[in-house]
């Protein structure tokens, strides 16, 4: 039965669902320290291309994220599991690792810890010297390995401590919150810098990070008995064959790789798009990185009250087609060129859509997962889904240079339609 309006909206106000707005700004921090800000405070600082390049490798543990995620699920730390539960003791753990690495990277400075490595570039047939930021690049690495680790513990309570009427209201409290961290951590970090300095603007984030183990004691987490069978059974094998159990579960998993690469072959090459039409900086950052934040925000609340209001399902069916509209909204400004209004109503109408196809697609994974592995489950689920867009997404740079913005656009809305097609199987199947 599907949810009142007024009971939907009244989800995101109770105590138990509220908590993740929290956790999910704790959990946004990170990502953009590691990217947005990192990058400009590496270049801030004279650290060449080729090496802030080189620090998108801190990004592996969240896509292998769920190699670990078993231990969560089935590994107890000792005194602390008894008296707060197994999840909740492994988030103190991870959020504690989090803090330190933050405060590591606060503490040294990009163009202080570098060594000299030779030939790790080969440029028109010439040796180049790089600086690598060693303490820097660890720390990082470091950093993204506990905020991947904090993703599996949030991901797997929000799931366990919400019924399944609640998931969706959870998805967007949480899509709320990250995207929150998200702003913090990338403009509000470098705004901070600009005011005092790149090492107290990390520090003060680092210690943001106390109020996500506040959070995580605000969270009630149910006792679960132990399953039976040999440990490695139940960390490798078990959260598998229990998805396995479920209705049309390849499909399911081929449905997930596909739905978001329509989404992510576009985003790659916005902000490239709009430079090459003639949009200003200054424009872009206003319009893209100001006002469409905000607007997301928007969608991302509306997209919690969908999920919780409608089947899931028919909202995921539905938003493709709007998503291919979003697509069609892009070729649009591509034909027209650099017009402000319609710039904005591209922004509108992208982030407002991606806000809401988040909260809804989040709903959805989380629904799929079980209780007893839900941190295995959902890790896998994710990173599949990470692995399988960035592959494809690769080739956006390829496919818009040879077809060229309008066409490459169109394309972007084809992309949605097998996810779309496999999905009303999927619905039929079901009903």
């Amino acid at each position: 039965m599907t949810a009142r309006w007024s009971e939907a909206l009244a989800g995101y106000l109770k105590p138990r669902v509220s908590v993740f707005l929290l956790l999910g700004f704790v959990c946004g921090l990170p990502y953009n320290l590691l990217g947005y800000s990192l990058s400009l405070w590496m270049r801030n600082v004279g650290v060449s291309l080729a090496v802030i390049g080189f620090f998108s490798l801190v990004f592996i543990p969240y896509s292998l994220k769920f190699l670990w995620a078993p231990v969560v699920d089935r590994v107890r730390i000792p005194y602390l599991a008894r008296h707060l539960g197994q999840k909740k003791s492994w988030a103190l753990v991870f959020q504690a690792g989090l803090i330190a690495s933050i405060w590591g990277l606060a503490c040294h400075s990009p163009d202080q810890n570098t060594i000299v490595m030779t030939r790790l570039i080969q440029e028109a047939g010439r040796d180049v010297l790089s600086h690598i930021p060693v303490q820097t690049f660890v720390f990082a690495f470091l950093t993204a390995f506990f905020a991947a680790s904090q993703d599996i513990v949030v991901d797997a309570l929000r799931i366990d401590t919400l019924n399944k009427e609640e998931l969706g209201e959870g998805a967007g409290t949480y899509q709320l919150g990250y995207r929150m961290g998200l702003l913090v951590s990338g403009a509000g970090v470098v705004w901070a810098s600009s005011m005092v300095s790149w090492n107290l603007a990390y520090a003060v984030v680092g210690l943001a990070g106390v109020l996500g183990m506040i959070g995580i004691l605000c969270v009630r987490e149910e006792p679960r008995p132990a399953a039976p069978g040999p440990l490695l059974r139940q960390m490798v094998v078990s959260p598998f064959a229990d998805f396995m159990t479920r209705k049309l579960w390849l499909m399911i998993l081929v449905f997930i790789a596909l739905y978001k690469v329509s989404n992510a072959v576009l985003g790659r090459m916005a902000l490239p798009f709009y430079y090459d039409i003639g949009f200003t900086k200054a424009q872009i950052a206003l319009v893209s990185g100001l006002y469409g934040p905000f607007i997301t925000l928007l969608g991302v609340l509306a997209g919690g009250v969908l999920a919780a209001r409608y089947s899931v399902l028919k909202c995921l069916f539905w938003l493709g087609f709007v998503e291919i509209g979003t697509s069609l909204v892009f070729a649009g400004l591509a034909a027209v060129g650099p017009s402000m209004p319609v710039f904005a109503l591209t922004i509108l109408f992208d982030n407002i859509v991606g806000g809401i196809g988040g909260a809804v697609f989040i709903a959805y994974l989380s629904g799929l997962c079980s209780k007893a592995y839900s941190a295995t489950q959902y890790a896998l689920l994710t990173s599949m889904m990470a692995v399988a867009v960035s592959v494809i997404a690769s080739y956006s740079g390829v496919w818009a240079g040879q077809m060229g913005y309008p066409l490459f656009f169109v394309f972007t809305g084809l992309l949605m339609a097998p996810a779309l097609i496999l999905l009303r199987v999927m619905m039929r199947k079901t009903a």
